[in-house]
């Protein structure tokens, strides 16, 4: 066990004890086993232990920074230039150790400024005398506890800020203390194993509210689920399986009488067969005396198309040479755009030589500078009146004579500057110039070109113009077909053609019987479609009506699952969380007297929720106990804090005025109580 007790404290320059002050002094006392510091409000009783704590935590005693521990004016001015110092002899393990905590400011003094300007605080620590850094002390204050352990377990404050601000926070703190493990407790209660998949690193009160409240939208679900189905089973198709018979019958019907139309039909062919091969003859004599046609005009139609293809290719001759003038127009308007660009250019360029070569740098300010003298007055001091001694008044003049050279200085090498630019200017605008009428001269040059080329090309289109219209002359002299009216065998096909033509006028081939028969059997199978149609849309809309109840049934199932895997999870958070809080007060309660700690509690539906209550004979600490009683809990806390942590630390009462002597317990720590009286500051080792 770690003990630490304090012999004494000394402050310099700390809060209200500051001896740079009229009126205040510093301050040193010694405590023993039991310690009484009484007085007056705002006498210092509070800065004792906050100094305690200052030193040994780094942090006030309610676990806030030291940030405003500067001595200050009845003003609230901080004196500065004074140096913050904390010692505390204390006792470690029977060893005695003497610390050091001091806080001073830096200063600096800016470039050109004659005032030091404030450039923050330094503290610097010493153990036995001997300087140590941060990292030293960090180490040697560890080597007792962790600094916040140390603030917890001789004051109350912070912990209980802590219970205040987050329950969560504070069990946290308590299970670390008692060595009490999340997974430990699993290991030894399997049936919670799932318990860190379920709560995802989130804590069990957050992951019971969104498991209830997805419980909710789950069950929202599941009714719109289930009325989706009731409204759907309602919506149960109008026609069914008679319905279905009743236009299956009609369509059978049809398909007898469309196969009676069928057998007429085939009676009606055997008689057309006589038609049928007359008709054939015509169609061979006909095919015979277009392929004598073909034979006599193929010799004419070569003609023909040998001058078309002339024709193509003049045209596509003439088309090449169309692009050809189009590229070349582009290239004289392109010239001629040069040719306006680039005069504007040389123009601009004109423009800007001569201005530029008119332009001088105005060094009349030079002029102005040199003629400025000193202002007496400034020799003089303007808050006593008196003049400044001589050296000072050398180093203004010293001073106002080197401001003024450069400032010179500043304007002759503006106009250098300025020499240089117009240089780099008018080289650039010589280059542009001679650039844009280099470019001008190659755009008239491209101008003159595309003239001589437009021209060329014009001559050319004309010329293939004249060639094709000789062509298209020449074709339209061409007969279009060879007369074969003095041809012997085409006429011999012609005249038997027409006594096949005569004969075939003769006969019949039923084709109105057949139109007759064919029109009615469309009727037939048209009304019979519609009929399977009909047939075909009601068993689709029953298959799909029972497709979709299906789904919905199986999407109600699915969707009452996923309620009761959430009940599941509650049941098993309010299990664990119950039996898990159980553990942890088994864990920690032992080592208070005064009070117990209730780590869940019932809402009024009766669900569960994780809290941390400090109840003493059944009344909650922040809800209904008397001040007397809240200061025994707050000395059995850190009592027993110091406990879990194997510690022995000096432990501070604050308001002891309120517990009756007697009460105050006997303890085997050091114990130092702040008590509120009518008199000055006073400390009572006993």
């Amino acid at each position: 066990m770690k003990t630490v007790t304090i012999d004494s404290i000394k402050l310099e320059n700390y809060k209200s004890f500051s001896g740079s002050l009229p009126g205040r002094k510093d301050f040193s006392c010694e405590f023993g086993h039991r310690t009484k510091i009484s007085g007056r409000n705002r006498e210092g009783k509070s800065t004792l232990k906050d100094a305690y704590f200052d030193t040994i935590t780094g942090k006030l005693a309610d676990g806030s920074q030291p940030d405003k521990v500067r001595p200050h004016d009845e003003n609230g001015v901080d004196i500065d230039r004074v140096d913050i110092i904390r010692e505390l002899d204390l006792e470690i393990d029977g060893k005695p150790v003497t610390v050091t905590k001091k806080t001073a400011q830096k200063w600096r003094k800016p470039r050109g400024q004659s005032e030091e300007v404030f450039d923050g605080n330094v503290t610097t620590y010493s153990i036995d005398g001997f300087d140590i850094k941060q990292k030293q002390f960090t180490e040697w204050q560890e080597s007792i506890a962790d600094p916040d352990v140390l603030l917890m377990c001789s004051n109350a404050r912070p912990f209980l800020n802590t219970v205040q601000k987050s329950t969560s926070e504070a069990r946290k703190i308590l299970e670390r203390m008692s060595g009490f493990k999340i997974e430990d407790f699993i290991a030894q209660n399997p049936e919670y194993a799932q318990v860190e998949e379920i709560t995802k690193g989130h804590s069990v009160e957050d992951t019971l509210k969104q498991l209830r409240k997805n419980l909710n939208t789950q069950k929202k679900s599941a009714d719109k689920a289930r009325t989706e189905l009731s409204y759907e089973k309602s919506r149960e198709p109008e026609k069914g399986e008679t319905e279905i018979a009743e236009l299956q019958k009609s369509v059978d019907e049809y398909n007898e009488q469309i196969a009676e139309l069928n057998e007429r039909e085939k009676a009606l062919n055997d008689v057309s067969s006589a038609y049928d091969e007359k008709s054939r003859e015509i169609v061979e004599l006909r095919n015979k005396q277009s392929q004598i046609r073909m034979e006599r005009n193929s010799v004419l139609l070569g003609n023909r198309q040998s001058i078309q293809s002339e024709i193509a290719e003049l045209q596509s001759q003439k088309k090449e040479k169309s692009n050809e003038l189009s590229l070349g127009e582009m290239d004289l308007r392109h010239a001629n755009m040069g040719i306006e660009r680039h005069t504007a250019e040389v123009k601009k360029a004109q423009e800007d030589y001569s201005r530029w070569i008119s332009q001088e740098f105005d060094d009349s300010e030079i002029a102005v500078i040199e003629s400025e003298v000193l202002n007496e007055d400034s020799l003089i001091c303007p808050t006593c009146g008196q003049a400044f001694p001589k050296e000072r008044a050398e180093k203004i003049r010293e001073d106002f004579e080197k401001n003024k050279a450069l400032r010179i200085e500043g304007v002759k090498s503006a106009g250098r500057n300025y020499e240089e630019m117009k240089d780099r200017e008018i080289q650039r605008v010589t280059e542009s110039g001679n650039k844009a009428a280099t470019d001008l001269k190659e755009a008239k040059k491209a101008q003159e070109e595309a003239e001589h080329k437009i021209a060329e090309i014009k001559k050319s289109i004309s010329d293939l113009a004249l060639k094709i219209a000789e062509k298209e002359k020449e074709l339209s002299a061409l007969p279009t077909e060879v007369d074969l009216s003095g041809d012997a065998e085409y006429r011999a096909i012609s005249a038997q053609i027409e006594v096949a033509q005569k004969s075939l006028e003769t006969m019949d081939n039923g084709s109105s019987a057949r139109a007759e028969i064919t029109e009615q059997r469309n009727a037939y199978i048209r009304e019979s479609a519609k009929l399977a149609a009909e047939i075909n849309k009601i068993q689709s809309d029953k298959a799909e009506h029972d497709r979709r109840v299906e789904n919905l049934e199986e999407k109600l199932k699915a969707e009452g699952q996923k309620c009761a895997d959430i009940e599941k999870n509650i049941d098993t958070l309010l299990n664990f969380s119950i039996e898990k809080n159980k553990a942890l007060a088994d864990m920690v309660n032992p080592y208070f007297k005064h009070f117990q700690f209730v780590f869940y509690d019932f809402t009024q539906e009766g669900g569960i929720y994780e809290t941390l209550k400090i109840m003493c004979d059944g009344t909650d600490f922040f809800s209904g106990l008397n001040r007397s009683d809240q200061i025994l809990c707050e000395i059995d806390l850190v009592c027993g804090l110091q406990k879990l942590n194997n510690l022995n630390l000096p432990v501070w009462v604050d308001n002891s005025e309120a517990v009756n002597a007697e009460r105050l317990p006997e303890v085997e720590q050091q114990m130092i109580v702040l008590e509120v009286s009518g008199g000055d500051l006073k400390v009572e080792a006993m």
